[in-house]
């Protein structure tokens, strides 16, 4: 049966694969991306590329530099492999890797934490000085900055 994008031979049609709303591709249906496979790696690729790039184009601009370096990541695995099945097994290895790392950091966090709240809970010892033994003191002295204008005025 054929789609949009296909003939019954399996021959890409004159339109284009790539479906626009509000000026974003739009992901194909599974059977028009495995014809695509089949048929037009370039423009399955091209479709990639597109979608990757929408993705990073839309991140915060503080994202935006981390995604297009781990895009450049995949990239090269994808390259370097010999076959597709390669280039998924290494990009997966890749990703657990990240997740095992955001594990240890995690782990990392929630011991400091625990620390620091068994810390928060032990009051200081007292001392012989001390005119309030275990009171914690919740006000501090305030020294008012002045302005030195005539560095200023040297500027």
């Amino acid at each position: 049966m054929p789609s949009d994008n296909f003939n019954e031979q399996g021959q890409i049609n004159n339109k284009p694969p790539l479906k626009s709303i509000e000026g974003k591709v739009q992901l194909p249906d599974f059977d028009t991306l495995r014809r695509m496979s089949t048929h037009d790696p370039a423009g399955l690729e091209h479709l990639r590329k597109t979608l990757c790039q929408q993705v990073i184009d839309s991140a915060p601009q503080r994202a935006q530099r981390r995604l297009s370096g781990l895009m450049f990541q995949i990239d090269a695995k994808r390259s370097l492999a010999k076959d597709n099945l390669q280039a998924c097994e290494s990009i997966s290895h890749m990703m657990n890797e990240s997740l095992t790392r955001m594990q240890l950091l995690l782990k990392d966090l929630r011991t400091m934490q625990s620390k620091c709240m068994a810390l928060s809970k032990t009051s200081l010892p007292c001392t012989p000085n001390a005119a309030t033994c275990g009171a914690h003191k919740t006000s501090a002295k305030v020294i008012p900055f002045t302005r030195n204008t005539e560095a200023l005025s040297q500027r």
